[in-house]
């Protein structure tokens, strides 16, 4: 198992969401009740307290590893549909279902992906979509529940709606968030780059 972690200038950001994301799959996967806190394990070293940095921490009944990048962002130039049959509502740190899916894909498309015709997330990110009237949703069953997703539920940025791939024409833009994507820092995307939207 794994969580991803964004560091902003040595400072750890919505560690509350991480732990109780961690914890919460560890007693579903492991039947471990003792909660562990991530404060406990992330000694951040002094070459990564500037900037943004990507801090990622292996664990199974206790953490196991923790290591530290530097994040470089994605940048995309088309999207793609793509009907899955999969789960992944856990965090694993395998994670080849997704890599065979973009095998054949060059490194600027990223995927959208659907079950049952309904839109779900993308193979690292979830998704936010902007409405005509301006409002911002979210898909109500996304393969993963982000922390980022969470944060922006509980702020009342964003709203929880099923979107169906047929009805992406009803909104205009979207974004991709995650750990490391915050809502305001993530680049806006057309909704007319989604090449093969119903």
């Amino acid at each position: 198992m794994m969580e991803t972690i964004q560091i902003l200038n040595g400072q750890v950001q919505r560690l509350d969401y991480h732990n109780d994301r961690l914890n919460r799959s560890r007693n579903q996967l492991m039947c471990s009740h003792a909660d562990i806190y991530l404060e406990d394990y992330l000694q951040i070293p002094d070459a990564y307290k500037n900037g943004m940095v990507k801090c990622r921490v292996f664990y199974g009944q206790d953490v196991d590893l923790v290591d530290f990048e530097p994040y470089l962002p994605k940048c995309f130039t088309r999207f793609q549909l793509k009907e899955i049959e999969f789960d992944y509502a856990f965090k694993y740190v395998d994670r080849s279902a997704f890599n065979q899916l973009k095998s054949d894909l060059p490194s600027s498309t990223e995927l959208i992906l659907t079950k049952d015709g309904v839109v779900t997330d993308t193979t690292f990110s979830n998704l936010v979509f902007q409405h005509r009237d301006g409002k911002w949703f979210t898909p109500r069953q996304p393969l993963l529940e982000g922390t980022q997703r969470e944060f922006l539920l509980d702020e009342e940025v964003i709203e929880e709606r099923n979107i169906l791939a047929k009805d992406l024409k009803s909104y205009t833009h979207f974004k991709l968030i995650n750990a490391m994507l915050g809502f305001d820092e993530s680049e806006v995307y057309s909704i007319q780059l989604i090449e093969n939207r119903f």
